[in-house]
């Protein structure tokens, strides 16, 4: 099995090409801070899916991002509701950070199991559909570099991972051991926790097809 370390580095690696690739061939269409987040997209993909680990540090790093970048993203929508004043934000902030690192975070240990659903490819692909949908507000460029570099980082690690699972002790021939083929794969041996990340992801679908005219970028 690839280590937390391998997977950062993965991740680093496909999000430079993807940023690379981006500034070369499509030059002016990001600026540098949205190829640096381009970038960031892949190597947080690149450990999504490690969420399940029980060792939990990639569900630490990654509950500390969200606590920051979630609330973020949702402040655009409370100040609708709220004034933005300093106890507002000190409040707000504190909370999200309790609900993700508390609440969030227990829930995803108590219901996921390591190389189970989160290893899989439709659950990468529903990543980075999500975060394209997230980033639509910043522009059809950016929106879909981000959801794409998610999928590749996450795609990374999948690979990785199948990759790790092989040994070669004659040197020439690869051997498979039990963890073979539980990365890169379409379902998960829970039944229910497939049907549940096919069923948001045809919800998805659904959803664009209906409303692809409503999709605004600016």
């Amino acid at each position: 099995m690839s280590d937390f370390k391998t997977h950062v580095r993965g991740g680093l690696v496909t999000g430079i090409t993807l940023s690379g690739a981006q500034f070369f061939f499509f030059p002016g269409h990001l600026d540098k801070i949205q190829l640096a987040a381009v970038c960031l997209m892949a190597v947080i993909g690149g450990v999504l899916p490690d969420i399940d680990s029980n060792t939990g540090k990639p569900l630490a790093i990654l509950s500390a991002l969200l606590s920051l970048i979630a609330p973020a993203f949702m402040l655009k929508f409370m100040v609708e509701y709220y004034a933005l004043t300093l106890e507002f934000l000190v409040c707000y902030f504190a909370v999200a950070y309790f609900v993700i690192n508390y609440v969030v975070n227990k829930l995803i240990k108590k219901f996921t199991v390591h190389r189970g659903i989160l290893h899989s490819i439709p659950f990468v692909l529903l990543c980075g559909i999500c975060t394209f949908f997230l980033f639509v507000p910043s522009g059809k460029y950016m929106a879909i570099s981000a959801g794409i570099a998610i999928f590749a980082g996450g795609i990374t690690h999948l690979i990785l991972d199948e990759f790790h699972s092989l040994s070669w002790p004659s040197g020439l021939l690869p051997q498979s051991n039990k963890y073979t083929g539980t990365a890169l794969k379409f379902k998960a041996s829970s039944l229910a926790s497939t049907l549940f990340v096919y069923g948001i992801l045809i919800a998805i679908v659904s959803y664009v097809m209906k409303f692809k005219d409503v999709i605004a970028f600016n």
